[in-house]
């Protein structure tokens, strides 16, 4: 028996696992597939080639989280990303966003001198939510309805009014009208605003995508604010770090080992039972799936609340974004030749103009996927030399929209030929030797995820802080006595952050304190 088993051993049930450990509880983890991870892992698809088969560049872990657990002694290294985004336009100019700030001010310049001066007031812009980023990412939600308690929360980081305003405004704005107060050219606008839609069944001008822009500029790396970076051996460094951390305190993790069902007699949970048919009994269970997962899949038995099982069936999960893994032999040139240039370092987007979004975003809408999406290219081994051999790179196709739905099986090769032809146009060389193509469908099959939302649930402003995943559910726990949930389908939201697992692990902690 255990005090604590984790359902799903995803980087946010390993971060859970971790902490309860190290405060004494007997803590066990069962993973469904043959690797720990969820879908931050590396995989090995061809001999020498390692990809990051969900998550591929790293932010948002919480700095907090990686020294509490040593992950750098567990192995976690990150390679900045810098310059952070190459963006090629029609014309043949190009933009480089880098993480010197007078550096992309020239960079910028070229489109517009005005742009280019409100760049570091665009930067500055954030600084309070950098203030308040732990504190509001590392606790739980605040009732809305208590002022006191918000008016609390903003003082113990003294930020202004007005700054409080700003930031709560993000809530529920659209992207590109944000961006549009600071900037002029299109083109910059464009370059800035992958933030705004990624992940995101939205186009940049719907309310709601400025939060989503918020949400991922608020990481760092290696101290830098604002940047992304590659982990070395691609995104499983994070989690077998991870399990190295939680291993070390005592935790037992056991994979190829899905759970079937969470065991719960009159309103108390009981243990899971795996599809072996195995029970292993604990009086908490901790569930890192997502919400859809949780209590219309695991909970086979359970009586639960038939309005919160409504809720949960309405909760928006389409997933909209699809991934190409594969490798090449030779870097693509953008202009500037096949040797390693800083384009190659970065994360090179095809999305020339705001109204190209738009239109891939409309063409989802009324044709089921984007004729031309916007796609986010990322070459690992530009920087880490683990992730291929020489002569050969790793590389990463990020794009959106293609809405899951059962028949994309059928077009996959489709989504092949267009990605690989808007590249074209841009970097006439491009070729994959392998590759492989991952839709929501199959993001949905390998990594267990609901609808294939990378996010768990959309991060739209009806389920975000004390909406997320819905009302009654927002401080980890769940009307079913011991059931607790830590997936990203939790606030803060989707990301490789650490932060529900970090929360969940505080709430379960604090339960049992009352108790004793």
């Amino acid at each position: 028996m255990y005090d604590a088993i984790i359902v799903g051993g995803g980087h946010n049930g390993l971060v859970t696992a971790n902490y309860l450990a190290r405060e004494g509880l007997k803590v066990a983890v069962f993973e469904r597939r043959e690797i720990v991870g969820g879908a931050s892992v590396t995989e090995e698809l061809w001999p020498g080639i390692k990809v990051s088969t969900g998550a591929y560049v790293l932010s948002l872990l919480r700095p907090k989280i990686i020294e509490d657990l040593q992950l750098k002694k567990f192995g976690l290294k990150v390679y900045t990303k810098d310059p952070g985004l190459f963006v090629p336009f029609e014309n043949g100019k190009k933009l480089y966003i880098w993480s010197d700030i007078k550096k992309t001010q020239k960079e910028i310049e070229k489109f517009s001198k005005n742009d280019a001066k409100n760049y570091e007031k665009w930067v500055k812009f954030w600084d309070p939510l950098y203030d308040l980023a732990d504190l509001l990412m590392l606790s739980p939600p605040v009732n809305l309805s208590n002022i006191d308690e918000l008016l609390s929360l903003l003082k113990s980081v003294k930020i202004d009014e007005d700054a409080a305003l700003s930031i709560a405004r993000t809530f529920v704005t659209d992207g590109k009208s944000l961006l549009s107060e600071f900037f002029e050219s299109d083109e910059v606008i464009s370059a800035l605003i992958e933030d705004a839609v990624v992940g995101t069944y939205a186009s940049p001008s719907m309310p709601g995508t400025a939060y989503v822009l918020a949400h991922h500029v608020i990481g760092e790396v290696n101290g830098i604010k604002g940047a992304w970076g590659y982990v070395e051996g691609g995104m499983g460094g994070v989690t077998q770090a991870l399990k190295k951390s939680a291993e070390s305190v005592g935790v037992d993790i056991f994979e190829s080992s899905p759970v079937d069902e969470i065991l719960v007699e009159k309103g108390e949970v009981k243990g899971v039972k795996l599809s072996s048919g195995k029970v292993i009994e604990s009086k908490i269970v901790v569930s890192n799936a997502d919400p859809k997962t949780t209590f219309l899949k695991l909970l086979k038995n359970a009586e639960v609340d038939d309005e919160l099982i409504r809720r949960i069936r309405s909760l928006k999960t389409t997933g909209v974004s699809f991934k190409i893994v594969g490798y090449s032999e030779e870097l693509p040139d953008f202009g500037n030749g096949k040797s390693l240039s800083p384009e190659h370092i970065a994360s090179e987007l095809i999305m020339p103009s705001t109204e190209y979004i738009e239109k891939a975003y409309l063409d989802a809408k009324v044709l089921g996927y984007s004729r031309e999406p916007w796609l986010s290219i990322n070459i690992q081994s530009s920087v880490d030399p683990t992730a291929a051999p020489p002569g050969k790179f790793s590389i990463s196709i990020f794009g959106q929209y293609f809405p899951y739905n059962e028949k994309l099986d059928e077009i996959k090769e489709k989504i092949a030929k267009i990605t690989f032809d808007k590249i074209r146009e841009f970097a006439p060389n491009f070729k994959l030797v392998k590759y492989e193509v991952l839709t929501p469908l199959d993001i949905e099959r390998r990594f267990g995820i609901w609808g294939g939302n990378i996010f768990h649930l959309d991060m739209t402003p009806d389920q975000l802080y004390v909406f997320r995943p819905t009302i009654g559910l927002s401080n980890y726990s769940t009307p079913i006595k011991g059931l607790y949930l830590c997936g990203s389908g939790t606030h803060p939201g989707g990301g490789v952050t650490g932060a529900p697992g970090y929360n969940a692990a505080m709430k379960i902690l604090s339960d049992l304190k009352k108790r004793k």
